[in-house]
This record gives structure tokens, C-alpha cells and sequence, in this order.
């Protein structure tokens, strides 16, 4: 398109010489004479040319490129940025572009619109050839294209890697390199991986702190103190008591072994004379071996405790 604006003007030679062209005449012995060029109207054409371009660009480019002097200058500059053929993460992007455009809620026009505009770009970044040895270099690098759209985001770095290489592998070699890829993301785990991790591991963190916060918070209805609740008081429930803050003195041991494993009362002579006074709820046998409990995490009652005491003292203990 600026080709042919100038063009069409007699200004393209602003873009392809840094000074006026000599213009030459032949002389009437057949010699060329140099002819006198205007400088000044060349600069001022120039000059012209250069603000047309500036103004065709984009705020944000312009004002990076702003420094050029003249016209040849600037388009050189962009060239070198912009009109880079052998770009090969560009071309990708509009390769990628190109097949995940959708329509979408879009109407049909605007829709073509960009897909012929993704087109055009893709042309100027491959203009067209009819070179043998081109288009073979063209056929692989598309194989490799193909390929590496249809990667796990894991990838990204090993892609990005790629592409910045001066000339693109071919398939086997770029095969070769996801396999060293697919290797070492299988030993050391990936970046998603890791992620995950450490978010699984605040999860789990939140919870136990909310947890202990709310435990400090409950208050037990019989002994009145604070982290627990009724029904896990060791009071009422000694079993629930852990082993760490049970007495271990010798003279409780022999008593701590006439209790079972699963709940059942002591088979001492105190515990047959409660159980014939008919105080609290554990029974014996004939044979003066205790019942288990039907459940370990009855409450007991103050007037059972009274009785044990009692019964205590009535048997000498």
C-alpha cells in the first residue's frame, strides 16, 4: 500500500535512496552530463514522505521510532523489526491465530475480515515463490508448525525455545527434544505441578489453623474448660484420654490391667460388691468376670459416683 501511494506520486525513490539521484543527459557528442538536481525539493519531499509514514503509525511505534531523520532511514528501521521473513515465532502466531479463529457471536463480514487479514500477513511473512529448495524448507517447517500446536501448554518454554533458533529443526530433531522435554518434566514435575502443590499444601494449612481456632473456641459443659466438648471430656470418658496424660504410677497398673481392651469393667472384688449393690450400670457373672459395656461413651451419672465412693469406703479402700 505504500508502494503504490508514493509510487503513484514519483516518491518511492525516498525509500530507496538516502540522497537525490544524479540524473544524467546525453550531450549532443553522444557524452552523459550530469544534471543539477534540486536538494532542496528533495528534502522537502522527503521530509513529506517521512511524515506520512510517522502518521501511519501506531501512537505507541511511532514515538519509538521518532528519531529517524529521513525517510529511507525509517523504513529500513522497520523493516528490520517488522519485515523479518525468516521470524519464525510470527509466523507460528499467525499460524496459531489461523486455526483457533472462531466466529463466535461475530457476523460473517467482520469474520472474514480478520481471516483474510491473518492471511495477509501470513504472505508477507512467506511471500510467495516458486523455488524448489523454498518450498521443501517451507513443507518441513510446516510439519514442525503442526506439531507443536498440538502440545500441552507444559511445553511453552521448549516451544518458545525453538523458535527463537535462526533456522527451525527439522521433525526428528524437534521429536528428539520433546522427548529430553517429556523426560525431565516426568522427574522433576512441572511448573503446573508445583503450583498445585503448594496450593494443595496452604489448603490443607488453612484448615488446620481454622480448626485450632475453633476448638479454642468450645467450652465443655461439665468441667467447664475450654477446647472440647461434652462428649469428649476425659471426665466422663477416660478412655478418650491419651496415653501420654494418663497416671503411669505403679499403683495404678494393676488396676489399668483388669480393664480390656474393649470397654469391659474391672474384674475386682469392688466391682462385684457394686454391682451387687446394684450401683451404676456395669453387671457381673457368677463367675465374677465383668460384662462389657454396651457403650463406651455413656455418661456417668453423679449419683453413681457417690455410690462408688461409698462402696469404696464400706470395703476398706
Amino acid at each position: 500500500m505504500v508502494k503504490i501511494a508514493l509510487g503513484g506520486k514519483g516518491l518511492w525513490s525516498h525509500v530507496s535512496a538516502e540522497a537525490a539521484p544524479k540524473q544524467t543527459t546525453q550531450g549532443e557528442d553522444g557524452q552523459e552530463i550530469v544534471v543539477a538536481t534540486d536538494e532542496d525539493k528533495w528534502a522537502q519531499e522527503d521530509l513529506m514522505v517521512l511524515t506520512v509514514l510517522l502518521s501511519s503509525l501506531e501512537p505507541a511505534i511511532m514515538e519509538s521510532y521518532s528519531y529517524c531523520e529521513t525517510t529511507k532511514q525509517l523504513w529500513d528501521t522497520l523493516y528490520k523489526v517488522y519485515g523479518n521473513t525468516s521470524n519464525l515465532t510470527k509466523v507460528f502466531e499467525v499460524k496459531r491465530a489461523i486455526n483457533t479463529l472462531n466466529q463466535g457471536d461475530m457476523e460473517f463480514q467482520p469474520h472474514f475480515g480478520k481471516f483474510r487479514s491473518l492471511w495477509a500477513e501470513m504472505e508477507l511473512l512467506r511471500p510467495h515463490t516458486t523455488d524448489p529448495a523454498t518450498l521443501l524448507t517451507r513443507r518441513e517447517e510446516d510439519r514442525v508448525f503442526g506439531l507443536l500446536l498440538t502440545l500441552n501448554p507444559s511445553y511453552g518454554s521448549l516451544i518458545k525455545h525453538i523458535l527463537r533458533a535462526d533456522k527451525l529443526p527439522d521433525l526428528d530433531e524437534v521429536c528428539a527434544q520433546i522427548q529430553k522435554e517429556e523426560g525431565s518434566v516426568g522427574l522433576f514435575g512441572g511448573k503446573g505441578d508445583l503450583n498445585m502443590a503448594h496450593q494443595a499444601e496452604r489448603a490443607v494449612s488453612n484448615k488446620a489453623a481454622y480448626k485450632l481456632d475453633e476448638k479454642k473456641n468450645l467450652t465443655c459443659d461439665h468441667c467447664k474448660k475450654k477446647g472440647h466438648m461434652k462428649d469428649k471430656c476425659w471426665i466422663l470418658h477416660p478412655h478418650l484420654k491419651p496415653n501420654k496424660f494418663r497416671d503411669n504410677r505403679p499403683q495404678y497398673q494393676d488396676a489399668r490391667a483388669n480393664f480390656s481392651t474393649d470397654g469391659a469393667e474391672p474384674t475386682t472384688p469392688i466391682t462385684m460388691g457394686i454391682s451387687n449393690l446394684g450401683v451404676g450400670r456395669a453387671t457381673a457373672s457368677t463367675s465374677g468376670y465383668a460384662t462389657p459395656r454396651a457403650n463406651l461413651d455413656e455418661t456417668i451419672k453423679k449419683s453413681d459416683l457417690t455410690a462408688l465412693i461409698k462402696a469404696l469406703k464400706e470395703s476398706g479402700y
